[in-house]
């Protein structure tokens, strides 16, 4: 009698630890593997917000796995950190392809603004040209032309980044150009008017 419940107890206790929960191992390994796999540098410049939720949310499930090794074997409940760690390995593949659209609309957005800089720097030129001169705008006259020359400089720039694939880089450049061009043409145009007014 005491042998049948001595091996009672012994499969009793067997079945209670291997119901016990452990750790996800391979899902944590997939999902550490699948956020270093997002954590390059294209992704880090064209979808920072998106890797910075895939890392964060690793972390949260990490901190879970923590916390239920920590408690006692048989109240641990590793359901809400496999939850969690899916979630993280599903945002590191969305910010691998958060990048990828950001990279390509940046890129385009690049290459429309630069394709339009020449024209409008020769707008630009053009319409400072008709600026009314005196001693007042030498001054002023002066300051947009050295603008019209940090824009050529800045043209060149951009189009030398976009050779490189910093579309980031092209982008900033671009913009930088076409403001100053930009601006020029206003302040241009402003002058005249106000010659104007005073006839």
């Amino acid at each position: 009698m005491r042998t049948v419940l001595s091996l009672t107890l012994v499969v009793a206790f067997s079945l209670l630890l291997a119901g016990c929960a452990s750790a996800p191992t391979a899902e944590i390994d997939a999902t550490k593997a699948a956020v270093t796999a997002a954590q390059t540098d294209d992704v880090r410049t064209y979808g920072p917000e998106s890797l910075k939720a895939a890392e964060d949310e690793l972390s949260k499930a990490m901190a879970e796995v923590q916390a239920q090794d920590e408690k006692f074997a048989l109240s641990r409940d590793y359901k809400p950190a496999s939850t969690t760690l899916k979630s993280a390995k599903d945002l590191a593949e969305k910010a691998k392809a958060d990048a990828e659209a950001n990279k390509a609309r940046v890129k385009a957005d690049a290459e429309a603004t630069i394709a339009a800089l020449p024209a409008l720097l020769e707008e630009a030129k053009k319409t400072l040209a008709k600026a009314p001169k005196g001693k007042d705008t030498k001054a002023e006259l002066e300051a947009m032309q050295n603008d019209l020359k940090l824009a050529e400089e800045s043209l060149n720039e951009a189009t030398q980044a976009m050779s490189a694939e910093k579309y980031m880089d092209a982008q900033a450049k671009a913009n930088s150009a076409k403001e100053k061009a930009n601006t020029v043409i206003s302040q241009v145009q402003q002058a005249i008017e106000k010659v104007k007014g005073r006839r």
